[in-house]
């Protein structure tokens, strides 16, 4: 399937997504162009409150996708919605924003009005969103006030937002520190709440659309509180490891933008069964791989299988003591690269934290940069335990330089 087919209304978060910082994500703008030539609608969505629509639409020109400020739906956005509809007598209401130039223009757009920290002892209203210029005494005036019976609201709840250097505090990460002082919970107005992507079915002029983002917890919750479809792109926020902890799983999981627009099976992780082992066999010949006692494994196996029922990925998993060795993972030669062994390994490792391990490892020679892009690290063989090192799968299977590797959660 060509999801850039499939669909006709597209939501795009933009950190994570479209770039990372002021780098731009290999593929995003290519993927965007394709689908504004195709006539596709576009929404952009973003959790940052920080920026105007202006300087996001500024933003996505300079990244080679074209934009424009009606594409545009912020956590301010949806915030301002959140005091209209839940906060009486907002106009005129003394606010005290915590903030960036985005947020502060949304809330004062309401009608109330925004005060200083000097302004403290007024304020009976609190938002908090992600601030640049954040210094101890805004941290100070929004908890006083709070305490003293302030309503708090929250753009968003992100902890870290990706930048091209790594994960930066986010707006979460703010609250988090507010809340604390004040242990009171804020009301949250950006995703995974519906209200932010209710704003943007306005702009796209109906529903449904599919939503590309690079959190779970915010995207693909906010899609699934919708009823709407989503994408998961590896290129931000959420790895392999997280596909394995969150209690959300995307309809579909994408390595970068362009797979958008790239024909590829999608499918579907399931528990292996009887019928699966001749696609099993095959596919661990073609890779290399022992078939011998993959009816034993059967119950710690998994398989990836299309829509027309074609299974085209497989793994295992022995359990070793309190810990477990991810073993047999192989892709039907005409589906390697397209992210199906991905897709397979996210969904073993899914089953084995479900089960209660929280420590996998494995042994490879020839795949260590795949594991390490889903999470694993390798490690020197003098620190492997002896309980993985004996197992028959290394000891007898596994070549003396292969690497050993292992993924705690």
């Amino acid at each position: 399937m060509i999801l850039a087919q499939a669909f006709q209304r597209f939501v795009l978060d933009l950190d994570g997504v479209v770039w990372t910082g002021s780098k731009t994500i290999p593929g995003a703008p290519e993927t965007i162009r394709s689908l504004r030539d195709a006539g596709k609608r576009l929404c952009f969505v973003t959790n940052n409150s920080g920026g105007t629509h202006e300087r996001y639409a500024k933003k996505l020109a300079d990244h080679g996708t074209g934009g424009a400020v009606e594409e545009i739906v912020t956590s301010a956005d949806a915030t301002a919605k959140l005091l209209e509809r839940t906060v009486p007598g907002l106009r005129g209401r003394a606010t005290f924003v915590i903030g960036g130039e985005g947020l502060t223009n949304a809330v004062a757009g309401t009608g109330a009005r925004v005060v200083g920290v000097e302004e403290g002892a007024d304020t009976t209203l609190v938002v908090v969103g992600i601030d640049r210029q954040l210094t101890y005494d805004k941290l100070r005036a929004a908890s006083l006030a709070i305490q003293r019976g302030a309503m708090f609201v929250a753009s968003n709840a992100d902890a870290t937002y990706p930048a091209s250097d790594g994960f930066w505090p986010g707006a979460g990460a703010i609250v988090a520190a507010i809340r604390t002082a004040t242990k009171v919970e804020p009301a949250v107005a950006g995703k995974p709440q519906r209200a932010i992507l209710e704003l943007a079915r306005e702009r796209l002029g109906g529903s449904p659309a599919l939503v590309v983002g690079d959190r779970l917890e915010t995207d693909v919750a906010a899609a699934r509180a919708m009823e709407w479809p989503s994408a998961l792109v590896l290129t931000g926020a959420s790895g392999v490891p997280d596909l394995a902890t969150s209690e959300h799983w995307p309809d579909f999981v994408l390595r970068k933008p362009t797979d958008l627009l790239e024909d590829l099976p999608h499918a579907k992780v399931r528990p292996g069964a009887g019928p699966d082992l001749p696609a099993i066999a095959t596919m661990l010949q073609h890779g290399g791989l022992l078939t011998g006692a993959a009816r034993e494994r059967l119950g710690r196996t998994v398989v990836a299988e299309t829509d027309d029922r074609a299974v085209i990925a497989t793994a295992a998993w022995e359990l070793v003591g309190d810990a477990a060795l991810l073993r047999s993972v192989a892709v039907d030669p005409e589906h390697q690269r397209s992210g199906s062994g991905t897709l397979i390994v996210a969904g073993a490792l899914r089953r084995i934290v479900q089960s209660g391990i929280r420590e996998v490892w494995l042994g490879t020679k020839e795949a260590e940069p795949f594991f390490a892009g889903c999470g694993f690290a390798r490690v020197p063989r003098e620190e492997v335990p002896d309980a993985i090192l004996d197992h028959p799968q290394i000891a007898r299977e596994c070549p003396t330089d292969a690497s050993l590797m292992r993924l705690p959660f």
